[in-house]
């Protein structure tokens, strides 16, 4: 065998000797490298952040609450902090925060939107559909149900709220001519709701449970005259002069 031979395959065993190892290391720092730049490199940070869906409150309000970190690695972004933060705004029913490479944050929310408002505690406050008291008002807003519901225990208090709201949601839904006649509605528990319509006419609603029955039956009840209509036993009516 010739020197040169003997040389070439002495290079060949060496290199295939340390072949493996070079894999393994350069395996290794490339998965370091790609930590760095998704964990720790400002390459992948938050340099941006988006507001949609913001109606009554403001952008600035959003982000304020949000407090998303600026400059932090995305990977690193806890989102479900900064969606726990925007949710406990009254004014928020829901939110949604993503991630859009390479550095922007978008915040989603949808803003609750009052049905009804009631005076509680002295102010006079929006109502949205889960019954929820979630915004002030200065004077009594045009266009919303007025409600009164007069239950002393805070949570007897809420459910009643929630109660009423999905009265009052049903019939803004399902029947505008009857929206049109009723003037406010009452409850002093979640199954004692009574609608005052206009000339001094009331109808004893009850529950909230069985509301499009009732709108039905209702509408067949209101072709009497009288004073006083009773769904909350749908399939008994009755009506009183």
């Amino acid at each position: 065998m010739s020197e040169e031979r003997f040389a070439a395959r002495r290079r060949g065993g060496l290199l295939d000797r340390w072949r493996r190892p070079l894999i393994i290391f350069g395996s290794v720092v490339l998965v370091a490298a790609v930590i760095w730049l998704i964990w720790f490199s400002s390459l992948l940070a938050v340099s941006k952040v988006v507001v949609d869906g913001e109606s009554t409150l403001t952008e600035a309000q959003i982000r304020s609450a949000g407090a998303v970190p600026m400059g932090r690695p995305m990977a690193r972004l806890d989102t479900v902090g900064i969606e726990a933060r925007v949710a406990s705004m009254e004014r928020i029913e829901s939110v949604k925060v993503s991630r859009s490479l390479p550095g922007t944050v978008r915040i989603e929310v949808v803003e609750r939107k009052a049905i009804a408002y009631a005076t509680l505690s002295g102010q006079i406050r929006g109502i949205d559909r889960y019954g929820i008291a979630f915004r002030s008002y200065a004077s009594a807003p045009k266009g919303l149900m007025k409600v009164d519901v007069i239950v002393a225990n805070p949570r007897r208090r809420q459910q009643t709220l929630a109660a009423v709201a999905s009265v009052v949601e049903a019939i803004d839904k399902k029947d505008a001519p009857l929206r049109r006649e009723v003037q406010s509605i009452r409850a002093t528990t979640k199954d004692s709701i009574v609608l005052d319509l206009t000339k001094g006419r009331t109808v004893t609603w009850g529950s909230a449970s069985h509301a499009e029955r009732k709108l039905t039956v209702l509408n067949s009840l209101l072709k009497i005259k009288a004073s006083e209509y009773d769904v909350s036993a749908p399939d008994q009516p009755t009506t009183r002069k």
